[in-house]
């Protein structure tokens, strides 16, 4: 069993202080949002195992992962795991790899060492979709078994050259799936014509895009993005100092800024409220938080006016120590 802080980071206005971002008159989430730490793990996994920076729920219990790996010790590649949890009592153990292989790209060719640094993957329908940052970035839907589908088009302010594009680690860092296989992706920061906390989070609805300004905390980036629906998002926040960031975020009265080819830095970006801080967890080894996945809905009580759902957040540990899986329960309001 995992260090148990059972109640400690509840995030509610006594515990941290709730930091909410309006933009016009729009609230991020509804008041009772909130989260707090349940229980962590480890995952066994081959000598190869390591450098996760995403995580999704593919079935009950049973979850994808992908390494940002770019050829150290193999091919960038897809895991699958086992993760036991059970409402009452926490992790059942540790978790298990029980598959995986490599992502293959245009042609079914694996990429050469560098040629992708993959930093979130999501299920979408059978399939999956992943997002690669660094020197070359994209966004990809691939098969259950890694063959190349398709890359998804990017805006041409997305394309780089010496002063604009993609901004290596400010670049593409996680992606979400909605409802309806809607998918989005968002950029740790800002492009490198953008101000530096304007992250950017793209939407691929119809036969077009969209976009608005996800706007950082100054010393923080995104490092992954997750749905809640077609609106509302989670965003994990990671930089400078051991404190790691989960907020609730919507599109909902932010400023459209499709196609914009630069940002000022005084659009209206999407509200955003805390609702999960590592700062009250003073015991708690928490590694490099690096990809957010659901995990089980909670049984349902009458009287409570909230559902509770597991959300993982796995680290990254550039294959130095362990990969940790934490165990949040999260509470959405009903209906």
């Amino acid at each position: 069993m995992g260090l148990r802080l059972w109640g400690a980071a509840l995030v509610s206005a006594c515990a941290v202080g709730l930091s909410v971002v309006s933009a016009g008159g729009a609230v991020a989430a509804p008041s009772d949002v909130g989260a707090m730490y349940r229980d962590s793990t480890v995952i066994n996994g081959a000598p190869t195992f390591g450098a996760i920076s995403g995580i999704d729920r593919t079935d009950n219990g049973s979850y994808a992962l992908i390494s940002t790996d770019v050829g150290r010790l193999g091919p960038a590649r897809v895991y699958t795991a086992n993760l036991a949890f059970r409402s009452d009592i926490g992790f059942l153990g540790n978790g298990t790899i029980n598959g995986g292989g490599p992502i293959l790209g245009p042609f079914q060719i694996p990429p050469l060492p560098g040629q992708a640094q993959f930093e979130g993957i999501r299920r979408v329908g059978a399939d999956y979709v992943v997002a690669s940052g660094g020197a070359n970035q994209f966004v990809r839907q691939i098969g259950r078994f890694g063959n190349h589908i398709r890359d998804l088009g990017l805006p041409s302010a997305y394309r780089t050259t010496a002063k604009s594009g993609l901004n290596g680690q400010r670049g593409l860092t996680g992606v979400a799936v909605g409802p309806g296989s809607r998918i989005s992706a968002i950029t740790a920061g800002g492009l490198k014509q953008d101000p530096r906390t304007s992250a950017r989070l793209i939407t691929w609805a119809g036969k077009g895009t969209s976009e608005h300004v996800y706007r950082t905390d100054g010393d923080k980036v995104a490092a992954d993005v997750l749905s809640v629906n077609n609106t509302d998002f989670l965003v994990l926040e990671r930089g400078k100092g051991r404190v790691t960031r989960i907020y609730w975020t919507t599109t909902r009265g932010a400023q459209s800024v499709s196609g914009a080819a630069k940002l000022s830095g005084r659009e209206r970006a999407m509200p955003k409220k805390l609702i999960f801080s590592t700062a009250p967890l003073s015991g708690l080894t928490t590694g490099n938080m690096s990809g957010l996945g659901w995990g089980n809905w909670l049984p349902d009580r009458p009287w409570q006016n909230y559902r509770g759902r597991i959300l993982y957040v796995v680290t990254n540990n550039a294959f130095a120590g362990p990969t940790r899986v934490h165990a949040l329960e999260v509470h959405l309001p009903k209906g």
